[in-house]
């Protein structure tokens, strides 16, 4: 007994170095690219987003929707809300591999995958036009780790597609890893693509002065799926979506420790992943919900989640872990509230358990917002508007 003992400290012993070593690194990796950005003397590129070309005139005048061809990553995430929002505004194929299995996370091994997936592509967007639907937009959300780069230069010079992909890890991915004496983040689609669409305000620099164009573009939310149920009553004080790990476990466990009663689904807790259908009404059934911007093992590195928007929006209150980002897109403190340590984070939940009043008027002024600024339907809006030049 006391080997195993002695055995298990060690592993969380490794556990805590390996956690600490993947943070240093993903913080120092960040710093890099501030500096090396910061120190450049490149000028910032002022490309036109307007397609160009004759084949865009018909729907960049609105005589018809635009052809859109996704290509995807997880089949939950892209569904709960993003892809059905483009279906409003656009006819849209759909990249599926070659078991008919959605995206690009095959579970073939890293060259096998780049190279199954860029071969796929080709075959689909190639196979559509010769039925007579040329993709108007390929729209992605990829990295050069799951596809060969110069397939969409393949594509573009082909068919005239304007190629766009969706960056909402550049904080972290931007580079990605070194294979081959090639980086295989985002950073080597920029001369492929057109546009990028990147979570991360300041990454938008780094594109221009590499050449590209880039805009801010934060996630969203979908209206139609998260919204309050007032005919379902609020079952869970507090409920949290999301992998078990790092930070995420201490401050779902300092919460309960405190007495306070956490739901809790996704890899690695008692509840297990939950469906995509079934997020919007644990949300809504929520005083509230949960969030937690770290990204990896870092507990001061943040980004950046899909929650920060489909929690308001679901009319529950919204309690987060703070981040800049956020205070460009909320009145902090009166649309969703945030916290800075573990400890702020359990006397927040204390605080808003015990005032209903206070935690219902923060939840709806979180929805007012959300439904008013941050639908995916607003962002896909504001795209086309500025695809046409208008």
């Amino acid at each position: 007994m006391c080997s195993l003992k002695i055995r298990l400290r060690r592993v969380a012993v490794l556990y805590r170095m390996n956690a600490w070593l993947k943070c240093w690194q993903t913080k120092r990796r960040y710093q890099a690219t501030l500096d090396f950005y910061a120190a450049s003397v490149a000028v910032a590129s002022d490309v036109s987003v307007t397609p160009k070309g004759s084949r865009h005139t018909e729907w960049i005048k609105g005589n018809r929707r635009p052809r859109v061809f996704f290509m995807g990553t997880d089949e939950q995430q892209d569904k709960s809300g993003f892809l059905q929002a483009v279906e409003r505004v656009a006819e849209v194929e759909s990249f599926t591999r070659d078991d008919g299995a959605w995206g690009q996370n095959g579970p073939a091994p890293y060259g096998e995958r780049r190279e199954r997936n860029t071969q796929r592509l080709w075959v689909l967007v190639s196979a559509l036009a010769a039925q007579g639907w040329v993709p108007d937009l390929l729209l992605t959300q990829t990295w050069g780790c799951l596809i060969d780069p110069a397939i969409f230069s393949r594509i573009r010079e082909t068919y005239g597609t304007y190629i766009i992909n969706i960056a909402m890890d550049d904080r972290h991915q931007y580079w990605g890893s070194k294979v081959h004496g090639e980086w295989d983040g985002t950073y080597p689609l920029i001369p492929h693509i057109d546009l990028t669409l990147t979570a991360a305000p300041e990454a938008v620099a780094w594109y221009r002065k590499e050449g590209g164009a880039a805009l801010f573009f934060p996630e969203a939310s979908d209206s139609a799926l998260f919204h309050p149920m007032p005919e379902l009553s609020k079952c869970h004080d507090v409920c949290f979506v999301g992998s078990r790990y790092g930070i995420r476990e201490k401050v779902v466990m300092a919460l309960r420790a405190a007495g306070i009663d956490v739901t809790t689904f996704g890899s690695g807790w008692e509840g297990g992943r939950v469906a995509t259908e079934d997020v919007p009404r644990l949300f809504a059934q929520s005083r509230i919900v949960l969030g937690v911007s770290a990204v990896g093992h870092c507990p001061d590195f943040v980004a950046l989640k899909l929650r920060d928007f489909d929690a308001p929006m679901s009319g529950s209150c919204y309690l987060t872990q703070d981040n800049p980002d956020l205070h460009a897109l909320y009145d902090i403190g009166r649309e969703i509230v945030t916290y800075r340590t573990v400890e702020d984070c359990v006397a927040q939940v204390r605080r808003l358990l015990a005032d209903d009043a206070a935690r219902e008027a923060i939840a709806r002024a979180g929805r007012d917002r959300a439904a008013m600024e941050h639908t995916w339907d607003r962002r896909f809006t504001d795209l086309f508007v500025g695809l046409r030049g208008e």
